[in-house]
């Protein structure tokens, strides 16, 4: 899990015809479509709103979409919780005793939730990698706070993904048979150690901290200027996502038959 989610965030060195617009504008259409799609339960609004994110999925070409591919695997691990639970927790009417088929019609809702969210937020926003997140955040006036817990988890994540990737593969060429509980105690070994040192070395970087300034000397950004292009752009995602929310309330009949 640490290792998919460092992925999401890491420059993938793939061009997207989405850089050129402000880093302020994508994260601004990024939540209103996301927010939308949240607040929806209605598979009418939902395959409405799924138009635009299967856009954002083909847009850059081949190379983007397996990368997007690989992230969206990782993100939709999660999924396989409410593809088990939902169905035997959710009340409703029970096929076989225990399967309950509302559960399971909420859970593919909610897998289809997270993969138009997912998607949206994946192309818009962590595409621009920490830089532009910083550069975003730092434009929209968040507290510089805020900007520093979220750069420094996103850096340590990393860090932490790339450290237990070596242990593991340290492992697993030191002891390729390993199993049981052998495996189980070395693995928690691995674990603990990575832990220690994760510990020493926030300890480390908040001195480096303390020596270059603290706050005042953290994450100098630049902001780019702000066009017609990035109004138009906000204008439409915020009109689009109106119109998801408008489509969930609107009556069955005014869509046709």
């Amino acid at each position: 899990m640490i290792l998919d989610t460092a992925g999401i965030f890491k420059e993938s060195g793939i061009a997207s015809k989405l850089d050129s617009i402000d880093s302020r504008c994508r994260v601004i259409c990024a939540f209103c479509l996301a927010l939308a799609a949240a607040a929806v339960d209605d598979t009418r609004a939902l395959a409405f709103g799924s138009a635009l994110p299967l856009c954002l999925l083909f847009m850059d070409g081949r190379d983007g979409l397996s990368h997007l591919v690989r992230m969206l695997v990782g993100v939709n691990k999660v999924s396989v919780l409410a593809l088990i639970f939902l169905p035997l927790t959710y009340p409703g009417n029970r096929v076989m005793m225990f399967f309950s088929v509302e559960g399971a019609a909420m859970a593919l809702l909610i897998i289809w939730k997270l993969n138009i969210i997912s998607v949206t937020l994946l192309k818009m926003v962590a595409s621009m990698g920490t830089i532009g997140v910083n550069e975003a955040l730092a434009a929209l006036r968040f507290p510089i706070k805020l900007r520093m817990l979220l750069l420094l988890t996103m850096r340590y994540v990393f860090l932490m993904a790339d450290r237990m990737s070596t242990m593991t593969r340290a492992i697993d060429l030191r002891a390729p048979d390993i199993k049981g509980a052998t495996a189980c105690k070395a693995y928690a070994c691995m674990v603990g150690t990575t832990l220690v040192h994760s510990a020493d070395r926030a300890e480390r970087a908040s001195l480096a901290m303390r020596c270059r300034g603290g706050m005042n000397g953290f994450s100098q950004v630049l902001v780019r200027g702000w066009t017609w292009r990035e109004s138009a752009l906000c204008a439409a995602f915020s009109i689009y996502s109106m119109c998801v929310a408008a489509v969930a309330v609107m009556p069955p009949g005014l869509l046709g038959p």
